[in-house]
């Protein structure tokens, strides 16, 4: 069953190798490589079969690249695509001269070796594919893969949970998150808050506040409500206080992923990790493990039970769920497991659930090729073990309608370990015949009156091959009554079929008989019968009944793979063929003290390992001479197997350049340090950090991950408090840090001064009393604070016009009253803040749509429409007067009719009147740009201190 089930990737792989050879190197059709031949005879198949097949498969063998994007829809593993491709490359670019006609060998070593060069592409194709399968894991499901499991080999990075946000507003936060609390308005601040153990959080100058177990759009207006009780500014209408809180940093989570995982044991994973994410964090399931039924348990009950198929079939996640603390992530055993195969989209292997039968797993597989028979399925069981009645009967074939089951009015259901295979129309032409095998041109042929009998269809098909095996030909015949055919499959090696289908298939056939060749080619009536429709013709070749012969190297080689085996072959001989361990340089990479002769023994059930001296054998003495045998490997080891070459240390935290270093021999802690570009300026110098594997631990203490050691640095451990960075104290760190010596994955931490601190500066400009930097002395430094340290401001000063600028954008407050220390106006001052105090203009700015633009004498407690009639009026079609106050505030002042304004505010000293024109008649209908007005205004004042400078020049 395993051989017939492997049929269908073996064909698909023989006929892409063939398609794609075909197609690049047309020249040569006629000059097939030995190992494609030999491929192609193990498989049963003629160079004209591989061609159909390559047909019947949708490969176009005129274009290599159809061929490899059809390949990978038919399911061929990429390693075997691209090695294919590889060893065409190589065949177009050196140009492969003719090879040898089959069963004639070279008398000479050197061709030898020349015709080993030449198929060594080909040869290597044919081993990985080969090798390949023979590491697939057994299975009683003919290689099917196991659906889903594939997708936790490769885990994408971005798709791995993130300790950092953002989260949705329905996160619950806990312990140990980081909240981002940022008020703006009448009063500014910003907090960076940790939840602490307790679930609590300290806002400066306000107070403690209960955060844990509250989702993040119930805490926003919680700590709203509790923040206005200091800032009442936050529940006024309209609100001159804003407020906003994120989570910046989340809390990690720690999780047991238990039962059928790749690895087992206790996690740590973001907190808003699902299950499907945790699986991956974990390395997935087992193949023994269900994909059906994940469970999280969550205080000694079942929380959730998730079934991944939902993921995976229709990209739905409705029962997923978010772990929290101590959650248990258990994958049990695989639940029922039922393959199908055969006319499907997607052949595989499945889980099903209790109640799922024959519907549900043509559904899983993507449902059925437009080939598919759809009159009955065949099923394939191993009798469950209360329904066996002999127990030396326990396996059954049963042939199920389909009639009721895709529509779902029928249900039938299925058992574990079932086999199901959709079959194929049976493709028979009505009056064609179908000759493979060692003839010159095996294919399809009409019957006519010139080809009525077997001999008559090898005489069409250009006669037989010289190495035509002449005691054998094999006829299959159908029944030509299509109502009295079962459903089956057969394909263009149909006598392989009929040999392991069942006995329904073989209802199907009308006659299956061996013939002599030799006697049908002598036109004896007795085997050289008349053909009918439908008949399939097997002629057999010499080198398809003697199985080739083979030896191999692996290893550290330079040309690595299978060789013929020859007689009087011996181990030295084999070593030649491997290349490079005759040469100095590369025998230096290879270890010489043992190499591995593996032999199968007893009937080749079983291996043994004969190891030998490598050094001896190349001098060919001891091993070197012993005779080699069919099938023997010899195995060759690179020198680094002896050691690990690769040694490092990691170091990290306070120092220039962290990271990784080569460890070298003697390395000390001093001499990672200045490779690492020693200290930064805020390191802890009193003491490293170095945690190492454990070696010969207490075999009770098994759960040891690695040991830490504590390294002084400071050479008076008594003056700790003395020690900072100066270069006396780093000169006695790196003195204290010389004696230690690292090991192989030894990590080194230095720690950071959590009393360091940079010095932080604000700036201020203008008119006051003593301009400059000034360094923020505590963590609330107000504005007031720092421009009484300047002086004050002087009388020529104008506050009232004052600016904080702070990430090149001013802050919109109202200085008077900061500097009398209002709580809504003295802002908070933060590093690299800018407080800009111009002097006093004497005039107001009126622009835009007026008579006369330009600058108007500042009289304390006008109105706009003062400073309107002194520039002249307005101008026809004006729609809007903007006035920016001194503060930066600005406001709309609409006009009535007849020109009337509806407000007429008093204009401050230093103000801008901005009169906004209405748009022309054409453009009426287009809706005011607010976006664009605003952006206008803030133009408007960033100019401000511009005018009013200019004004004290006139």
């Amino acid at each position: 069953m395993r051989q017939k089930c492997q049929r269908w990737l073996l064909f698909a792989g023989a006929a892409l190798w063939v398609g794609l050879w075909l197609s690049t190197v047309a020249a040569l059709a006629q000059e097939i490589p030995q190992s494609v031949q030999e491929e192609l005879r193990r498989r049963g198949m003629t160079l004209e079969e591989a061609r159909r097949e390559a047909e019947r498969l949708g490969i176009d063998l005129s274009d290599p690249e159809q061929a490899v994007q059809r390949a990978r829809e038919l399911g061929i593993p990429e390693s075997h695509i691209q090695a294919m491709l590889e060893a065409v490359q190589q065949e177009e670019t050196q140009q492969l001269p003719r090879i040898l006609t089959p069963g004639v060998y070279p008398v000479s070593f050197q061709d030898t070796l020349a015709l080993a060069d030449t198929l060594r592409p080909l040869i290597d194709t044919l081993r990985l594919q080969r090798d390949t399968l023979q590491q697939r894991p057994e299975a009683p499901t003919d290689r099917l893969p196991y659906f889903g499991y594939d997708v936790f080999e490769n885990i994408p990075d971005a798709f791995k949970p993130s300790p950092f946000g953002p989260v949705d507003d329905q996160y619950l936060v806990g312990p140990g998150d980081e909240l981002r609390l940022i008020v703006w308005g009448a009063t500014e601040f910003a907090y960076d808050l940790t939840v602490d153990r307790e679930g609590r959080i300290f806002v400066p100058n306000v107070g403690q506040f209960t955060v844990a177990g509250k989702r993040l759009e119930v805490l926003r207006d919680e700590l709203k409500r509790w923040l206005a009780r200091s800032y009442a500014g936050l529940l006024e209408d309209p609100p001159t206080v804003f407020m906003d809180l994120t989570v910046t940093r989340l809390q990690p989570v720690y999780i047991y992923a238990l039962g059928e995982v790749k690895q087992p044991g206790g996690y740590v994973i973001a907190s808003q990790s699902t299950v499907f994410q945790a699986l991956y964090a974990v390395g997935g399931p087992k193949i023994s493990g269900s994909l059906r039924d994940v469970r999280v348990v969550r205080n000694g009950r079942v929380l959730a039970r998730v079934d991944l198929y939902d993921y995976l079939l229709r990209g739905e996640g409705r029962d997923d769920v978010r772990l929290q603390n101590n959650d248990q992530l258990f994958v049990p055993p695989r639940g029922k497991t039922v393959a199908i195969r055969g006319a499907v989209r997607r052949p595989a292997i499945y889980e099903l659930k209790e109640k799922e039968g024959l519907r549900e797993l043509i559904q899983f597989a993507a449902g059925l090729k437009p080939e598919a028979f759809t009159q009955y399925a065949r099923i394939e069981r191993i009798i469950p073990f209360d329904q066996r009645q002999d127990p030396s009967i326990v396996r059954e074939v049963i042939t199920v309608p389909l009639n009721g089951v895709l529509d779902g009015s029928r249900q039938v259901p299925l058992y574990d370990g079932d086999h199901v295979e959709v079959l194929s129309v049976l493709d028979v032409s009505r009056n064609g015949v179908y000759i493979s095998g060692a003839v010159v041109h095996p294919g399809l042929y009409e019957i006519t009156n010139q080809v009525r009998t077997i001999r008559d269809l090898i005489t069409r098909a250009g006669g037989v091959t010289s190495d035509v095996y002449e005691g054998r030909v094999q006829l299959v015949r159908f029944k030509q009554n299509p109502a009295e055919r079962p459903p089956s499959v057969f394909r263009s090696d149909l006598s392989q079929e009929v040999i392991t289908h069942t006995a329904d298939t073989l209802a199907l056939i009308e006659m299956m008989r061996t013939l002599d060749l030799a006697r049908v080619l002598l036109g004896d009536p007795e085997h050289n019968l008349m053909l009918q429709p439908g008949d399939r013709i097997r002629v057999y070749s010499e080198l398809e009944l003697n199985a080739p012969r083979t030896v191999e190297i692996t290893g550290k080689v330079r040309n690595p793979g299978t060789y013929a085996w020859r007689d009087s072959m011996t181990v030295y001989d084999l070593l030649f063929l491997g290349g490079g361990l005759f040469d100095k340089e590369f025998r230096k990479e290879v270890y010489l003290e043992r190499a591995d002769l593996i032999r199968r023994v007893e009937h080749g059930t079983k291996e043994i390992i004969i190891p030998f001296n490598l050094a001896e054998a190349l001098r060919n003495e001891g091993a070197g001479q012993a005779l080699l045998q069919p099938g023997d490997r010899i195995r060759i080891y690179p020198v680094d197997v002896q050691e690990i070459r690769e040694k490092f240390v990691t170091i990290s935290g306070a120092v220039k350049n962290p990271g990784r270093y080569r460890l070298q021999e003697n390395m000390t802690l001093e001499d990672l340090i200045l490779q690492a570009g020693g200290f930064t300026e805020d390191a802890l110098l009193d003491w490293a950090e170095v945690t190492r594997l454990p070696k010969g631990a207490d075999p009770e203490q098994f759960d040891l991950l690695a040991v830490q050691i504590q390294v002084p640095m400071a050479e008076d451990l008594d003056d700790v408090e003395a020690v900072s960075f100066a270069l006396d104290d780093t000169t006695r760190a790196l003195r204290g840090a010389r004696t230690f010596r690292l090991q192989h994955r030894d990590r080194v931490y230095i720690r950071s001064n959590p009393a360091f601190r940079p010095q932080q500066t604000v700036t201020v400009w203008g008119e006051v009393w003593y301009p400059g930097t000034y360094t923020i002395l505590h963590e609330n430094e107000t504005l007031a604070d720092v421009l009484e340290r300047a002086g004050g401001v002087r009388p020529t000063g104008y506050l009232k016009g004052a600016r904080l600028i702070r990430g090149g954008l001013p802050v919109v407050i109202d200085m008077e009253r900061a500097i009398r220390r209002d709580p809504r106006h003295n802002v908070i001052l933060l590093p690299g803040d800018e407080i800009r105090v111009p002097p006093k203009p004497g005039t107001v700015v009126v622009r835009g749509n007026v008579r006369r633009p330009g600058l108007v004498k500042y009289v304390p407690g006008r109105r706009v429409g003062y400073y309107i009639e002194r520039a002249g009026g307005l101008d026809e079609d004006s729609k809007v007067i903007l006035v920016t106050q001194a503060d930066g505030g600005t406001y709309p002042v609409y006009l009535g009719l007849k020109g009337w304004f509806q407000r007429d505010p008093v204009v401050d000293e230093g103000a801008i009147i901005e009169v906004v024109r209405k748009p022309p008649e054409e453009k009426r209908q287009v809706t005011f740009d607010i976006g664009k007005t605003l952006t206008d205004i803030a133009s408007i004042a960033a100019s401000t201190l511009t005018i009013i400078a200019l004004a004290r020049r006139l």
